[in-house]
């Protein structure tokens, strides 16, 4: 059987995405010499959209990211870009320590809840 094209990427997600406004993540690519600051648009327990307007970003390129989940609750791991766009970045996490991945966890769990 052919796959159903028409499947949006929502129903595809193996986890639900909450919305996300205020939640600035720093990114270090391969290069030392690229750093970033980006605002997230969302965030799921497995990746995050970053929104980003320039860039020579591809999907594939590993990143290093940090960002601030509450008072001194720091998230960081590496992620994967897995889609690039004219709005941003999509991130998988590939790797995160199993407090990063609570934190996710909590994040997600409070911005689904609050809607």
């Amino acid at each position: 059987m052919v796959p159903d094209d028409s499947e949006s990427s929502d129903e595809r997600r193996r986890s639900p995405r909450a919305a996300v406004d205020d939640l600035r993540v720093n990114l270090r690519f391969d290069s030392v010499q690229h750093f970033l600051s980006a605002y997230a648009g969302d965030i799921s327990e497995g990746g995050m959209f970053v929104r980003l307007v320039s860039g020579k970003h591809e999907v594939g390129q590993t990143v290093a990211l940090r960002f601030e989940a509450g008072k001194e609750r720091i998230v960081q791991g590496t992620a994967r870009i897995v889609r690039v766009d004219p709005t941003g970045i999509a991130l998988e996490f590939i790797e995160l320590d199993d407090t990063s991945r609570k934190l996710i966890e909590m994040i997600v769990r409070i911005k689904l809840a609050a809607g």
